[in-house]
């Protein structure tokens, strides 16, 4: 089948260029541990996403944990999408409009960015893919069976990524209240993981603090950040919307693809909740939409996607694709590493302050500067961030200290304890400095007394 192969094709194409961005290295961390460390980090932080470390790490054990082996899943899961949003073009206006969403689906940079990240979320847009499909088939012939199938399939989508799944039930709410008698039971056996876990990971909001509410930027930049691409996103949700129609599909797919993100939206105006990322469920529903608004120019229409998506495609496969050039990180450091050196990390305030430690963990070979501070390593006890000494006594009197950062201000020591500018401040001066995307290092070399 076509669409599954461009797919897989266009997703696997560079799939380890870009290095593992902080989340993604929270990934990489997580799967790592043993279960009972897992289960525990699990229920300080990051409970909503530790279903799928569960599922990877079982996967990393027989595949590893090298970049590709942990986007595998992701990529796997983009290209089954493929066949389900065919399918769902299919039942939507025939076969013809199915070959060709799926083929847009395929050229999509936002496709590819997800196929390429150690996270939930393309996983997640297949089960949700699937839960839509499973919808249109209850409510062409409505019975028990197939309410099971999307039960089933709502459950999988809440375990991935439980806000999701909510939004995306909200959606097919409009559609399925017409056979509510078998749509609602098994929307609410469905729906109870994600329910679960969105109460237990209120008590751990400090995770989702760094989201800024939705404002004139936010609906401004939109289909960039939805599809990745601006340009590819704008003809999407145009066509989508000319693709509207009043039957029993169209209406559902509708739904499906437009109240995700408008519910998200309008919530995210009063409270700080709105990221691109959690309404990527929408995405089948909106590009079987776009095939089916597209018309006889549809085959015109994913020519030219996939040509200004190009400069997309390429980018988010660059070290710095994801946001993050974490893998820099090695030859800065190593061709100049000394022995004796050791690494210092800021104590905070930053949102993704385990990467910094992780990029060292995970990109630094032995020999590396020495990681001297810390007593117990990130994510031991159910702690997400490492343990380090008291008033920094373990640092001694090195001859250099390496400072790895998420952030390159012009104070190398902003955000560390007093405790450790007091050891640092006085007694080293900057020797080189090194800014990438979310990447700052500082060589430090002890002053002559």
């Amino acid at each position: 089948m076509l669409p599954p192969l461009v797919t897989a094709i266009i997703g696997g194409w560079r799939a380890t260029g870009a290095s593992l961005w902080a989340d993604e290295l929270a990934t990489w961390g997580a799967v790592r541990l043993d279960w009972e460390q897992l289960w525990r980090l699990g229920g300080s932080v990051d409970a909503v996403v530790t279903p799928y470390y569960a599922a990877l790490k079982v996967f990393a054990g027989f595949a590893g944990t090298g970049t590709l082996a942990l986007r595998l899943p992701s990529l796997i899961a983009a290209v089954l999408t493929a066949v389900v949003v065919a399918e769902l073009g299919r039942r939507a206006a025939g076969d013809t409009v199915g070959l060709l969403a799926g083929l847009l689906w395929a050229v999509l940079p936002v496709t590819s960015r997800y196929a390429q990240e150690a996270r939930p979320y393309a996983i997640a847009v297949l089960c949700a893919a699937l839960a839509l499909l499973a919808l249109i088939r209850l409510l062409e012939r409505p019975g028990p069976g197939r309410a099971a199938v999307y039960a089933a399939a709502v459950a999988a989508t809440g375990l991935l990524h439980p806000l999701s799944a909510l939004l995306m039930v909200a959606g097919h709410a409009l559609a399925g209240v017409r056979t509510w008698r078998f749509w609602l039971p098994a929307t609410v056996v469905g729906g109870l993981p994600a329910a679960a876990l969105l109460l237990y990971a209120t008590r751990q909001t400090a995770q989702i603090s760094w989201i800024s509410p939705v404002g004139v930027q936010t609906l401004r930049l939109l289909p960039a950040q939805l599809f990745v691409s601006a340009i590819a996103g704008g003809m999407v949700l145009a066509l989508a919307v000319v693709g509207l129609r009043r039957d029993r599909i169209g209406l559902t797919l509708a739904a499906a693809g437009f109240v995700p993100p408008a519910l998200l939206l309008a919530v995210g105006t009063v409270a700080e909740i709105w990221v691109p990322r959690y309404v990527l469920v929408a995405m089948p529903a909106l590009v079987v939409l776009a095939a089916r608004g597209a018309g006889t120019r549809t085959t015109a229409i994913i020519g030219l996607v996939a040509l200004l998506g190009w400069p997309t495609q390429v980018d988010i496969r660059e070290p710095a694709g994801h946001g993050q050039d974490s893998a820099r990180i090695a030859p800065i450091v190593q061709p100049r590493y000394r022995a004796g050196d050791v690494a210092v990390f800021p104590d905070g305030p930053s949102s993704i302050g385990w990467a910094p430690r992780d990029m060292w963990a995970r990109y630094l070979r032995d020999p590396r500067p020495a990681d001297v501070l810390a007593v117990a390593g990130q994510r031991a006890d159910g702690r997400f961030l490492a343990r380090e000494c008291p008033q920094a006594t373990c640092l001694g009197s090195p001859a250099r200290i390496w400072i790895i950062r998420v952030d390159s201000p012009a104070d190398p020591l902003a955000d560390m304890s007093d405790a450790k500018r007091a050891r640092i401040g006085g007694s080293y001066r900057v020797v080189q400095r090194w800014s990438h995307p979310l990447l700052g290092i500082t060589l430090m070399e002890r002053t002559a007394r």
